[in-house]
């Protein structure tokens, strides 16, 4: 997981992203149950809510600012669906909770990309780095990859948890788990 800790200082370096880690805190820790990932992915996404509310907005440029308000609306929403995939998955027998632990893992990265890509952007807007649209063009791509890492996660998630209900609901062991 230090990689995934070291992924989101794209153009950023080293020096800003430990000063941004110790200013706003670590979270990346190992989860075992799938109640424990999907808390951490919860308190992860939280996270990012509370660094992007950090980013002073008076220093950024028009363009910049009308990007922060939905990326912090995708974060009050990634917060809900995964507070709803958690319910889903608690109604599933254990079983398909295991079979599931891989895309749980998954989900939980990509809310880890989320934080990244919060944490890039707050060391970005301290540094400068989004007073125009060629200086902020890294720290968007990597928010917007970060976007789609979590939608993809999150719809894989969802479709098999769907099969699983339903191959629990017919009486029929799920055969894409494993």
């Amino acid at each position: 997981m230090s990689s995934n800790s070291r992924r989101w200082g794209v153009g950023v370096g080293v020096a800003g992203a430990a000063v941004t880690a110790a200013m706003i805190g670590a979270p990346f820790a190992c989860a075992d149950t799938p109640q424990e990932v999907f808390d951490q992915a919860l308190q992860d996404l939280a996270q990012a809510s509370l660094v992007l509310e950090q980013a002073p907005t008076g220093s950024l440029d028009p363009q910049q600012l009308a990007a922060l308000t939905p990326e912090e609306h995708l974060l009050a929403t990634s917060q809900s669906l995964t507070t709803a995939l958690e319910a889903d998955q608690a109604t599933l027998p254990a079983v398909d909770q295991a079979g599931l632990a891989d895309l749980d893992q998954g989900l939980l990265q990509a809310d880890q990309g989320l934080l990244d890509a919060a944490q890039g952007f707050l060391a970005a807007d301290q540094a400068g780095d989004l007073t125009n649209f060629a200086s902020a063009l890294p720290t968007n791509l990597a928010t917007l990859d970060a976007d789609f890492g979590f939608l993809g996660a999150a719809f894989n998630l969802g479709v098999a948890e769907i099969g699983a209900e339903f191959f629990n609901a017919i009486g029929v062991p799920d055969i894409f788990l494993p």
